[in-house]
């Protein structure tokens, strides 16, 4: 009778606890932030519509809600949360829930759920010595190919809990009210970049190139995928949750400390002066005349040229051809693409960051655009420009200056554009990748 009343007593206390101060736990070494304590960015919810919940603090469903630092749990089931990165070896997963008397949620491990609860009065762990009625208990689990051990504040609940081969970590509405906080993970040694949930298309392989001073705050990007002309399938999602262009980013900042990334298809839910502020650079995948109104359009102004980055990849000049100043920004407008095909590109500029490990030329196969204006090499620094013997169309430059990269200042900020990237295998290419890598770097104002 004591241990209800004192559970009662505890419930109402969850219900009804004041706002709390926004959590500032930090991962110990060597693990990774499953959540940001801010938003559900790196989450979908499991549903007909997979849909981008980058930067929401809340699931369309009204289940999951994010508040200081905590994602609360309603009860009544359907529409579970899941991360839309798949952990496909070996990995020690950290958490910690609160759950309210009689309260019955669970844990997603690769598929398998493994039951969180009010263990003591629901069970199915009810001799637990540890458990705080009321209180945060963690969960501790050590996951070796399909088996994985789970314990609860030191218990082992489960020695060889079966999972799956491959996927993520999902977060189960069912009842009563649950929370969750300060979800981390582990990857063994041997464990690759992370890929999304979806295994047909992998995250490509990239090599950790840059480490940030100790203590000092990585820098966030903004990345924008969204498609109001012609859908390149390298951000297509498809019935997936994320693109390969989003998954190749995800991978590069996980091997790159320097930075890390929020991604979405849907420009005007971000693109405003106080969200901005939460970025040091923004990256357009993009095509169309996307849905920006007026004061949006001057707020991603004001955020370059007042010193934040911007950049973009291919199809970022297939944007916004109604904006004049929006091609200003990039540096010129898409004018068709003669070739795909095979090429020679020549690197101009063999000091930039974006440039210095290709050589003094390379080749490469993908679509290759050519420009007009605003494009002036006058106004751009070119870092790579196509080698006109290596194509037998002679495009519609009567100068053959067919630039495939440039840099350039706006206002106190920079701007960094590639056009290479229409294709898959770009994507897959540490080439490109570490090309991309340089380009962030100079956004960011890390390189000149």
């Amino acid at each position: 009778m004591r241990r209800m009343l004192t559970a009662f007593a505890l419930g109402l206390l969850i219900l009804a606890a004041p706002a709390r101060a926004q959590d500032e736990f930090k991962p110990e070494p060597g693990y990774t932030s499953l959540f940001n304590g801010k938003d559900l960015s790196g989450w979908y919810q499991k549903s007909k519509d997979k849909g981008d919940l980058t930067g929401k603090t809340e699931t369309p469903n009204k289940k999951f809600k994010v508040t200081d630092g905590v994602i609360s749990v309603a009860g009544g089931g359907g529409g579970d949360l899941f991360t839309v990165r798949s952990f496909d070896s070996d990995f020690h997963l950290k958490l910690e829930f609160r759950a309210a008397p009689k309260a019955d949620s669970g844990v997603f491990i690769r598929g398998p759920q493994l039951q969180v609860r009010d263990y003591p009065t629901v069970g199915p762990y009810k001799k637990l010595k540890n458990f705080k009625d009321g209180g945060w208990n963690e969960l501790d689990i050590t996951v070796t190919g399909k088996t994985a051990l789970c314990k609860c504040n030191g218990e082992v609940i489960e020695a060889k809990f079966k999972i799956g081969e491959k996927g993520g970590v999902g977060l189960q509405s069912e009842s009563g009210k649950f929370e969750f906080r300060r979800i981390r993970i582990k990857l063994a040694a041997s464990e690759k970049p992370l890929t999304s949930v979806s295994p047909a298309n992998p995250a490509p392989v990239v090599e950790e190139t840059a480490v940030p001073p100790a203590g000092a705050p990585k820098k966030r990007l903004l990345l924008i995928t969204e498609s109001r002309g012609f859908v390149h399938g390298v951000v297509n999602r498809g019935k997936n949750p994320l693109c390969l262009v989003e998954k190749t980013f995800l991978a590069l900042a996980e091997k790159n400390k320097f930075f890390e990334v929020d991604y979405t298809q849907d420009s005007r839910s971000v693109i405003n002066d106080e969200n901005l502020k939460k970025y040091d650079a923004v990256f357009f995948y993009t095509t169309g005349e996307l849905p920006l109104s007026d004061a949006q359009k001057s707020d991603l102004l004001a955020f370059v040229r007042n010193g934040k980055g911007f950049g973009g990849s291919h199809c970022a000049t297939d944007t916004f051809y109604k904006w004049k100043e929006y091609g200003e920004l990039i540096g010129g407008y898409f004018d068709g693409h003669p070739w795909h095909q095979k090429i020679r590109v020549i690197v101009e500029d063999k000091k930039h960051a974006a440039t210095k490990h290709l050589g003094d030329s390379f080749e490469i196969t993908d679509e290759i655009y050519q420009f007009k204006a605003p494009y002036s090499r006058e106004k751009l620094r070119v870092l790579m420009k196509l080698d006109m013997e290596s194509v037998k169309n002679p495009g519609k430059r009567g100068d053959k200056d067919n630039a495939l990269s440039w840099i350039h200042e706006y206002g106190k900020g920079r701007v960094f554009y590639t056009a290479l990237g229409h294709r898959d295998e770009v994507w897959n290419d540490p080439r490109f990748q570490q090309h991309v890598i340089g380009g962030l770097r100079y956004m960011f104002g890390m390189e000149k």
